[in-house]
C-alpha cells in the first residue's frame, strides 16, 4: 500500500511541476483568408485547411528560452448553443453562448497543421463560453471564444519534435491547468455588412466571417525520463521504510 500511495505522490509532484508552454497567433495573419466562418450553430476556420497559413507562436512562459515560430494552417470545428442576451445599456446588449461539442469529436477542437499536412498541436475543451456585444438582435463585429479548467476541460496534444526547454515531447497531453481564448474581429455578414444579424433562437441566421487571434497555455508533465526517474524514488523510499 506504502509504494502505491508514494507511486500517486510521485504523479502528482509531476502534474504539479508540469512546465507552462504559451501558444499563440497574431490576427489576419494571412491576408488573403479570414480566420473564422460559421452559420447558426457550426464556427469553423475561414478556409479550408493548408490554405490559410497563420505564424504559430510557442514559449516557455516568459523563461529563457526564445519563442519558437511556425508557419502552419489552422483548423477548427466549434458548435455554440444560444445562452441569454443582456441589456448593458445604451442600447447594447451582451449575448452568450456555450460552446461545448462540435460534430463528430464529441468536443470543441482545433489544431494547427504543418505545410506537409501532418499534425503539430491539436487542442480540444468543453464547457467554453462564446461572447458578442451588439444591438438586441445582431451581433456586433468583435466577440470572443473563451475556455478553461477551471470550470471545464481544456487538453493539449503536442506531436512535433521533442522541446524540452518548452516542456514539449511528441505524442504527450497536457495535463496540468489549461486555457484557450480567441478574439474574433471585423466580423460581417457574407455579402452583408458589418456585424452578423441574428435569427432564430439567438444564433446567426446567415453566413459570417472575421479575423481573428488566439492564446493558449498548456500544461506538460516533466520529460518522461524525469517522470521514470520519479517512480524509482518513490519505490526506493518504499523499500526503506519497509527495512
Amino acid at each position: 500500500m506504502k509504494t502505491v500511495a508514494l507511486g500517486l505522490v510521485s504523479l502528482v509532484l509531476a502534474a504539479s511541476s508540469a512546465q507552462a508552454t504559451t501558444f499563440s497567433f497574431a490576427s489576419d495573419s494571412d491576408n488573403s483568408a479570414f480566420t473564422w466562418a460559421g452559420l447558426r450553430n457550426t464556427i469553423t476556420n475561414g478556409s479550408s485547411p493548408l490554405s490559410n497559413s497563420i505564424t504559430l507562436v510557442i514559449d516557455d512562459e516568459n523563461g529563457p528560452a526564445p519563442s519558437l515560430t511556425y508557419s502552419v494552417a489552422f483548423n477548427a470545428n466549434f458548435q455554440i448553443s444560444f445562452a441569454n442576451s443582456t441589456a448593458v445599456g445604451g442600447g447594447r446588449f451582451l449575448h452568450a453562448y456555450d460552446v461545448n461539442a462540435s460534430v463528430p469529436e464529441g468536443a470543441a477542437q482545433f489544431s494547427f497543421l504543418n505545410p506537409d499536412g501532418s499534425t503539430l498541436l491539436t487542442a480540444t475543451f468543453t464547457g467554453g463560453s462564446l461572447s458578442a456585444l451588439g444591438t438586441q438582435n445582431a451581433w456586433g463585429t468583435t466577440g470572443g471564444v473563451d475556455a478553461t479548467d477551471i470550470t471545464g476541460q481544456v487538453t493539449y496534444t503536442w506531436f512535433g519534435p521533442d522541446l524540452a526547454a518548452y516542456g514539449l515531447f511528441s505524442g504527450q497531453s497536457s495535463v496540468g491547468t489549461d486555457d484557450a481564448t480567441f478574439t474574433l474581429t471585423n466580423l460581417q455578414t457574407v455579402g452583408g455588412g458589418a456585424g452578423v444579424t441574428l435569427g432564430s433562437g439567438g444564433l446567426p441566421g446567415a453566413n459570417w466571417v472575421s479575423e481573428g487571434s488566439f492564446s493558449g497555455t498548456a500544461r506538460f508533465v516533466p520529460a518522461p525520463g524525469a517522470m521514470a526517474l520519479m517512480g524509482l524514488g518513490g519505490l526506493v523510499m518504499a523499500r526503506r521504510r519497509r527495512a
